[in-house]
């Protein structure tokens, strides 16, 4: 473990994915508040949704190289920086310059993810579960998503957008977990030990049935709502589920006292404060901002 590599690299996965993130909201937002199944086709076709997921590629090849070097449990939380980083990429971009509750955001989610790391410590490498236990955490992952997904049919644009993000979110944690499996399981075996043993299969179907899910429902939230109902509820879930699931799964070290517990809940609440803010007066959710800028009038 090299908590060197891993955090630099944690961060720079949370640039690349912060600056895919505006430009696929905008590309998919249809602002109807509803999905759109040959609207998710179209996107195939559009140059700056294709763009971004070349962002999303490099975070995840990024992200990658962080969970090979990083327990999951410190790594996946860096990825709440997308956000303050997808407002000041819009900035650059030409978009309304950050405004001074912006800033304090930053402050809210940033001072929420150092509080959370300083209690944290250095965590334990853990070990890789069995591969029933992750097939177990896989198939309970997708169902408690889908069944989430399903209450909420027909319910208000702000709450499916919400609710959609919040599943994706949970996801991605879980899919930082299954990163972690398989790089442990590399380091131990290589290629082919990997290739053929369920330890490595398992985590490795796992990435590519939940991330491609994650990847769907994502643009869907997109689809649906303004960014400021779907990311935060995304950007909150990810690091729970993967916190969660590492110090269950992976057996890594995570304080869990009460008064551990309680502050944890105010980093959380700190975090989404502040992607909330954020999130609001992002460039490319200004049409259902309540208080649009000026300078984003169409």
């Amino acid at each position: 473990m090299s908590l060197i590599v891993a955090v630099p690299f944690g961060v720079a996965s949370a640039v690349a994915y912060g600056a895919s993130t505006a430009v696929q909201h905008a590309a998919a937002h249809t602002g109807t508040g509803a999905a759109d199944p040959r609207g998710l086709i179209r996107l195939l076709r559009d140059p700056r949704w294709l763009l971004s997921i070349g962002g999303d590629t490099l975070g995840f090849g990024l992200q990658v190289v962080a969970l090979s070097n990083g327990p999951v449990v410190l790594v996946q939380p860096l990825l709440v920086l997308t956000l303050p980083v997808s407002l000041f990429v819009g900035s650059l971009l030409g978009h309304a310059r950050p405004r001074r509750g912006d800033y304090l955001a930053c402050v809210s989610i940033i001072g929420g993810l150092g509080l959370f790391f300083l209690l944290l410590g250095t965590p334990t490498v853990g070990r890789v579960p069995s591969p029933r236990t992750l097939e177990v955490a896989i198939v309970v992952a997708m169902l408690a998503g889908v069944a989430l997904c399903l209450l909420v049919h027909g319910r208000s644009a702000v709450v499916r957008a919400g609710v959609y993000g919040a599943v994706a979110g949970a996801w991605f944690g879980t899919l930082g977990v299954l990163l972690n499996s398989i790089a442990a399981e590399f380091g131990a075996h290589g290629v082919d030990g990997m290739l053929g043993h369920a330890a490595g299969l398992v985590p490795l179907g796992g990435l590519v049935l939940i991330g491609g899910l994650g990847m769907i429902l994502t643009q869907v939230s997109f689809q649906v709502g303004a960014l400021a109902a779907s990311f935060p509820a995304n950007k909150a879930a990810d690091p729970v589920a993967a916190v969660v699931l590492g110090a269950a799964l992976l057996h890594q070290h995570v304080p869990s006292s009460f008064w551990h517990l309680a502050v944890y809940v105010v980093c959380l609440a700190a975090i989404v404060a502040g992607a909330v803010r954020l999130a609001a007066d992002s460039p490319v959710g200004h049409e259902e901002a309540p208080h649009p800028r000026p300078a984003q009038a169409r």
